[in-house]
């Protein structure tokens, strides 16, 4: 050691007092444990486990897109309104329609979601953010800056009158060939009578029929809308339902207590339903894209049509906004034109009387 040491030796500050944060700091965790906690708050409200599959749906969405972006873990802190932006932008033009759907086809998963695809998505990102406010987990919603995104009215192709009653009658023709027939005709009957959803009537029971006013009541349980409500029925309609309930005294086995079955007793599964009626569809010519809500769709159309007033098109539908109702007045060209002419400016019942003055001077 040299005589010097001391003098070369580098000095060192003197160490300022650490000072404490008044905040404590706060552990990040990921969007997977976070939305773990909002799955278990929608749980805890008695969300539907349908309601709950399509926000675990978006979790799975938004975490394959951040898989694209960056092999980072995925806090939420990273759900900017750049994110949000570039998300959208990956489901219009990369993202696969039913991506990893194990029994749907490979030439059916095009690329690009549908505008009513990612609108969906959105107001399911939108809950799960307003919840994290809610939280505290987020001091600004990112939704907040974004410019939004537009989408394009469909303008949906309804059956004509002509159309349904072909379909009625391709079903009645087919239903004295089996039991399975006959239900389909009478299930078929019941949604273009009723305009209930397939679901609603596939959970139809016997006891929902009332036999002295001769109306059914949708429960709350299986209603979208969570509301009960009473549709009343036609005179067919109705004893063709009376004369399936006979029909299914015949099972042998222990069945659910459900208006239509299947032919082991249990509860109908809407995608077959489907299958069946594609097939009535195209025995009576039906050249436009068939799905059993299209029915609902139609017949709703021309209850307004045949001057059928909302209010009571609501009760019947089930919805509890007019605004929702409005969505059914798809009115067909022919109809808005026969209005124009009897109620436009120049109209049949707007033609004032006038004397038409034909005294040209001769020349």
């Amino acid at each position: 050691m040299s005589f010097n040491y001391f003098e070369n030796k580098k000095k060192v500050k003197k160490r300022q007092p650490h000072k404490r944060k008044s905040e404590k700091a706060i552990q990040r965790d990921t969007v997977q444990i976070i939305f773990e906690k909002f799955l278990d708050s929608k749980v805890k409200q008695n969300l539907r486990p349908s309601s709950l599959n399509q926000h675990v749906g978006l979790y799975k969405n938004i975490s394959k897109f951040h898989s694209t972006q960056s092999n980072s873990p995925f806090y939420l802190a990273d759900i900017t309104t750049d994110f949000i932006s570039n998300w959208v932008h990956w489901l219009k033009h990369e993202a696969k329609k039913n991506d990893g759907h194990a029994y749907m086809p490979k030439h059916a998963q095009t690329v690009g979601l549908s505008d009513a695809s990612i609108y969906g998505k959105i107001k399911y990102l939108k809950t799960f953010l307003g919840w994290c406010i809610k939280e505290d987990l987020i001091k600004k919603n990112p939704f907040i800056k974004w410019e939004g995104f537009r989408r394009d009215t469909i303008n949906i192709d309804i059956l004509s009158r002509e159309e349904i009653n072909s379909l009625l009658n391709v079903a009645k023709m087919h239903s004295k060939k089996s039991f399975k027939h006959f239900r389909d005709y009478v299930l078929l009957h019941l949604l273009i009578d009723c305009m209930c959803r397939i679901n609603e009537a596939l959970m139809l029971a016997p006891c929902d029929i009332d036999n002295v006013n001769r109306t059914i009541i949708i429960r709350s349980t299986n209603a979208k809308s969570r509301k009960a409500r009473i549709i009343p029925l036609s005179n067919k309609t109705y004893r063709l339902l009376i004369h399936l309930i006979e029909e299914n005294i015949q099972f042998e086995s222990e069945v659910d207590d459900l208006v239509f079955l299947s032919l082991s007793g249990r509860m109908l599964n809407n995608n077959n339903c489907l299958r069946d009626f594609k097939k009535y569809a195209v025995e009576a010519g039906i050249k436009k894209r068939f799905y059993i809500h299209l029915l609902r769709h139609s017949v709703a159309t021309h209850y307004l049509s045949s001057l059928g007033d909302v209010e009571s098109l609501r009760k019947i539908l089930g919805h509890a906004d007019l605004r929702t109702v409005l969505t059914y007045a798809h009115m067909a060209d022919e109809t808005v034109a026969e209005k124009h002419a009897k109620s436009g400016f120049f109209g049949s019942e707007n033609v004032t009387s006038r004397k038409r003055k034909n005294n040209l001077k001769k020349r």
